[in-house]
């Protein structure tokens, strides 16, 4: 408490209102809010201190559980996608492919300006 005094204390009063608030509205050992001052008893602070990690400690649990199964899920979901993915891919190339031959069935032999007209096989009528 001297030390207290010699840091905080000048000339009878507080050196800021701050400290001020520090001091009367902190707590000290042996208050308990609602309750006032009076001594605690070792079983009750040990008892919630236990009782303060359990229920830390489930949640986290429980919730880590919740994370690994979502993260679960969405990678199967990945996987899927992917398999799908694939799956169009080559669907998409071979109708490409298709698509060329169709073309080039259509469009006959290339154009040759030397041979066009210069076949005996076929009449011209005019």
């Amino acid at each position: 408490m001297e030390l207290f005094r010699e840091t905080h204390v000048r000339a009878g009063t507080f050196v800021s209102q701050a400290v001020e608030d520090t001091h009367v509205l902190s707590r000290q050992p042996g208050y308990s809010k609602g309750l006032g001052w009076r001594p605690k008893s070792k079983a009750r602070k040990t008892t919630s201190a236990s009782s303060f990690m359990t229920s830390c400690l489930q949640p986290a649990t429980k919730r880590e559980i919740q994370i690994r199964v979502k993260l679960d899920q969405a990678l199967e979901r990945i996987e899927v996608q992917d398999r799908n993915y694939q799956v169009l891919a080559s669907e998409m190339e071979q109708m490409r492919k298709l698509i060329q031959d169709m073309t080039r069935a259509q469009q006959g032999p290339p154009y040759d300006p030397y041979l066009c007209g210069m076949t005996s096989d076929v009449e011209w009528r005019v």
